[in-house]
């Protein structure tokens, strides 16, 4: 008799403490509801219905564990249990806020790349964006607040037994389902995938693919040190202890379209901040606010298709310099512990080269100066040396400013390289003024000049209203083009300016300007303009940063007699030189220092498992060809494979 009455005391408090619970979460579901109404006001609305379907499976999926840790502690105490769910209910809504907010921003989701970046370089980035401050903390309160409000309002709603058990039953069916999003693929944009998906959904999906996944079995396939083939572009690979070592025969695609090169050139490399081809260059789909730029890839050679190995600056030096593998979260990550391998820098050096870095922020953010000082760079120009006399950008609304504007940086520049006409120089400039909070000097003047260049535009009224709305950050970049003309003006009155090849690409595309497709995100311009250039030309052909150093190194050989490495790790096989569209490469690609999920082989890339065609101007369509898929994504383990190795070993070169 006493086990029953424990029994029906349990069922009852079981009984009990599900009423409350579905009653909690159908209040919290209505919270959800409104969040997500506010993101179609702040942001923009995508699909309605795959919006609100995707919602409520997610949301039955995410209350499952809440629910059952809710019931259990019930047993113990009711009341402890709602504290537990009104603890777990604010959260949640914040947090969700706080996505939407981060996305309204950046125009991109905010995914595990958040863990790819240390405490420091969080709190660099959020004083960047104005800081903390008290205004947050004050509508974490008001949330907290109006959250707690609204579920004890629905705690006092009467609902018949059967729609708790139905209610569960969909909770428990939707967390074994599992949190399905929907694909990018079956959008007909970046944007409107980004607009639809859920901005928790995607953070808790791509969290628990970072801390939870299983990594494919890449293991088990064939023997991979040995597998070069007769293709330009294809690797013969020499020693399995070194994975990524192989010949290097990338040939002088450059050499003809300059003239005699009377001493060793100096070399001056600039990479530019967020210079994505969407807004710079003929063509730009948003119209080009590159003026100068534009005028100075007229005289130049000039790719109107190339790719940065990754989305954010992270991958830029490496890639660029040494043509290197991206390790665990980008080669920078690696600190201290980088490895001892071949860069363009160390070679320029022991080729009797002066090696300077200059940036207007902190050289140290992302590994950067790491980097540099093991491949001897000479001199590193960055906020903390910059000198007297100059202004740093304006700050946000907690008064912190990354750095020093592009105009500053490029003025000082050519103070600290002075008068020293004999000894050869490499240059290299990494911008910094088109990067958030978009702020600059005389920001105004260049809001009225994005006005002059905007209304010369012949585009659609729909695209024309989306330009308007980035008129702040599209003002960013004429700024920099302007920092570019007053460059090249200075530059041209040095006596060594005929001497002289200069280098410019961008970093990566603009994120916080919604990003059109997966590749779009890679998509910049390629510039190389001298005094020397016997000729001019534009190609539509495809290559990538990866390949820059194998075609410099390929050319200094042939033209300037200097000697080269027979062997190399270069991930790129140079650049391509034909003027029409095609892609003779393969290689990674890689979003962020959590996501290597792009790989691109020849007219296809393999994004996220989906598959598509590449064509002229980077335009992309899904297509279903499993045979393709398949032999991609043999590719791609084949680079994982190598690049695991590496991380293990810490071995590039002997």
């Amino acid at each position: 008799m006493e086990l029953s009455n424990t029994i029906n005391t349990i069922t009852d408090k079981l009984k009990l403490a599900l009423k409350s619970f579905v009653l909690l979460s159908i209040g919290l579901f209505v919270i959800f509801l409104l969040i997500r109404l506010f993101d179609f006001l702040l942001i923009g609305t995508g699909s309605i219905l795959d919006s609100l379907l995707s919602d409520i499976i997610f949301f039955l999926y995410i209350i499952f564990i809440p629910g059952v840790l809710f019931i259990l502690v019930s047993l113990i105490s009711n009341k402890a249990a709602r504290i537990f769910y009104y603890i777990f209910a604010v959260l949640i809504s914040a947090g969700y806020l706080m996505l939407l907010f981060y996305f309204s921003k950046s125009a991109v989701p905010l995914g595990s790349d958040l863990f790819g970046y240390s405490l420091s370089e969080i709190s660099h980035t959020i004083s960047a964006s104005g800081g903390i401050g008290i205004m947050p903390i004050i509508s974490f309160i008001i949330v907290a607040v109006l959250v707690i409000y609204l579920l004890n309002i629905f705690l006092k709603i009467k609902i018949p037994d059967f729609v708790n058990y139905i209610i569960a039953a969909c909770i428990i069916i939707s967390f074994f389902w599992g949190n399905n999003m929907n694909s990018p693929s079956s959008f007909s944009s970046q944007r409107e995938y980004f607009l639809t998906l859920n901005k928790l959904q995607f953070f808790v999906s791509k969290s628990s693919d970072y801390f939870f996944a299983k990594k494919d079995d890449i293991s088990a396939t064939n023997v991979y040190y040995d597998n070069g083939t007769d293709d330009s572009t294809s690797f013969k690979y020499i020693d399995k202890n070194y994975p990524f070592l192989h010949e290097e025969k990338t040939k002088d695609v450059l050499g003809n379209f300059f003239n005699a090169i009377p001493a060793k050139p100096n070399i001056v490399f600039i990479l530019v901040e967020s210079l994505g081809k969407g807004y710079s260059g003929k063509g730009a789909y948003l119209g080009s606010f590159t003026p100068f730029l534009d005028s100075l890839a007229d005289n130049s050679l000039y790719w109107e298709n190339f790719l940065s190995s990754g989305g954010r600056t992270f991958a830029a030096l490496p890639s660029l310099f040494g043509s290197l593998p991206f390790a665990s979260k980008g080669f920078l990550d690696l600190a201290e512990s980088m490895p001892k391998t071949f860069t363009l820098i160390d070679f320029l050096k022991q080729q009797g080269y002066r090696t300077s870095f200059y940036h207007g922020g902190d050289a140290h953010f992302d590994n950067m100066d790491i980097f540099l000082k093991k491949n001897n760079i000479d001199f590193i120009l960055d906020e903390n040396n910059f000198g007297g006399g100059y202004k740093k950008m304006p700050s946000s609304g907690s008064g912190f400013s990354w750095g020093y504007g592009d105009k500053d940086l490029f003025h000082r520049s050519l103070e600290v390289i002075g008068d020293d006409f004999t000894t050869p120089r490499l240059d290299i400039y990494l911008t910094l003024s088109m990067h958030s909070p978009f702020l600059v000097e005389n920001q105004d003047y260049y809001v009225n000049r994005f006005y002059d260049i905007y209304h010369s535009l012949n585009l659609s009224s729909n695209i024309m209203k989306e330009i308007e709305s980035y008129k702040s950050i599209l003002a960013t970049v004429l700024y920099t083009d302007d920092a570019f003309r007053s460059f090249f003006n200075e530059y041209k009155k040095r006596k060594d300016y005929r001497n002289t090849i200069f280098f410019i690409t961008g970093d990566h595309r603009m994120p916080e300007i919604p990003i059109a497709t997966q590749i779009d995100r890679f998509h910049v311009p390629f510039i190389i303009y001298s005094p020397l250039l016997k000729r001019t030309a534009r190609f539509s052909s495809v290559s990538s940063h990866f390949d820059f150093t194998p075609t410099i190194l390929a050319f200094l050989r042939n033209e300037c007699k200097m000697q080269t490495p027979t062997e190399s790790v270069f991930i790129g096989s140079g650049i391509d030189t034909v003027r029409r569209f095609r892609n003779i490469h393969s290689y990674p690609l890689m979003r962020n220092k959590n996501e290597l999920i792009d790989y691109v082989d020849k007219e296809y890339i393999l994004s996220d498992n989906i598959l598509y065609n590449i064509y002229p101007d980077l335009d992309m369509e899904k297509i279903n060809n499993d045979s393709k898929a398949g032999s991609i994504n043999n590719l791609f383990n084949e680079f994982r494979r190598r690049n695991d190795q590496f991380i293990k070993t810490k071995r590039l070169t002997p």
